[in-house]
């Protein structure tokens, strides 16, 4: 029994010294970590700016169901994901080479500094996160062998899928132009739309969520997979497009809807395949039209310029496997006359000339 008083007494005052050593840590911490990514400042910014891009990198939350959701508006200042109801990182500041964002944990807020420096091969990311800890959180820290055994490793992790992403993800493509093709005659309906190059993914999923409402709503038979009609040149930084659905019927809409029908005839084209990001898309069509010069094709402008998305995000994460379909008109070559040999039935025989005596 003194025995059991004894360890009783030991452990109570093996746990008084463990939380007054706990209280006596620091409440608050810095913790800095970078890493040299192989990738332009300026794309590197945009990338971790953009929280859509969030999930690919994130490792704040790695259960197998984690969702979340993020603000209208995914870039620059006033953005914003959240989880789990009372977990929110928002971006307070964003500009050239700087992100801050705010990280907040139920009632725990931590500082995100986020710095991005032009090296001679690339970007030397910096991420520095700071914050204030609860006892509860450090307790767990002192357990884990202080807060940067654990956060840090998160941090590193985090900047080594951000470079995975940007050099194997984005780096890596392939483009194959397959010859010349003719495209059947197609019924659709398009929602036409214009925006930068960059932000086309963006802006042709909210636009395929919206068609797709409308195809519901009307119970619309549908016809294959979505594609978009380009009405300038994509190779640009403007694209100027309609995005289409094809369907089984001529859809005939009121005036004011943004949805239309369409249709176009079919059409003799030079099919190119990108495998790879969007960003690619130049080098794409610049071997397409090269294709096009070797082999003396002529480019009908007054035809359908369309590209069709076959495989693609949200149901393909990695672009290195997104696979796109070009098709640039070429105008019909009219075949050459052939050339036919006849005889006349009208022609007559020339006696020779007779010898002059």
């Amino acid at each position: 029994m003194k025995i059991f008083k004894y360890l009783t007494l030991l452990f109570l005052l093996f746990l008084l010294a463990f939380v007054v050593f706990v209280a006596t840590q620091p409440a608050t911490y810095q913790i800095t970590k970078q890493k040299e990514i192989d990738s332009p400042a300026t794309v590197v910014f945009e990338y971790v700016n953009d929280f859509s891009n969030w999930s690919d990198w994130q490792q704040f939350n790695k259960e197998e169901d984690f969702t979340f959701s993020t603000s209208e508006n995914t870039i620059g200042e006033k953005s914003f994901v959240k989880w789990k109801s009372n977990n929110t990182i928002a971006t307070t500041f964003a500009q050239k080479d700087s992100i801050v964002q705010d990280y907040i944990e139920n009632t725990n807020k931590q500082t995100l500094h986020w710095k991005f420096k032009k090296t001679k091969t690339g970007t030397l990311a910096l991420v520095t996160i700071k914050g204030d800890l609860t006892f509860k959180e450090k307790i767990y820290s002192v357990l884990n062998g202080g807060i940067t055994s654990y956060v840090g490793p998160q941090i590193e992790e985090s900047l080594a899928k951000i470079n995975n992403y940007l050099v194997n993800e984005l780096g890596s493509f392939d483009v194959k132009v397959q010859g010349l093709v003719n495209r059947a005659e197609t019924i659709f309906i398009e929602q036409k739309d214009s925006c930068l190059v960059k932000d086309f993914p963006k802006k042709s999923k909210a636009l395929l969520k919206t068609m797709k409402a409308f195809i519901k709503t009307n119970a619309i038979e549908t016809l294959g997979v979505p594609f978009v009609i380009f009405y300038n040149n994509p190779s640009g930084n403007l694209m100027k497009y309609a995005l289409c659905v094809p369907v089984k019927d001529e859809i005939l809409t009121t005036p004011e809807s943004q949805i239309k029908g369409n249709s176009f005839k079919s059409f003799l084209a030079v099919k190119t395949v990108l495998t790879g990001d969007y960003s690619h898309m130049k080098k794409a069509w610049s071997k397409a039209r090269n294709y096009i010069a070797e082999n003396k094709f002529t480019e009908d402008k007054a035809s359908v310029y369309m590209g069709i998305y076959k495989k693609s995000s949200p149901e393909i994460n990695e672009p290195s496997k997104w696979e796109t379909e070009i098709y640039i008109p070429i105008v019909k070559r009219k075949p050459k006359p052939r050339k036919r040999v006849v005889s006349d039935s009208t022609e007559t025989s020339t006696p020779a000339a007779e010898p002059v005596e």
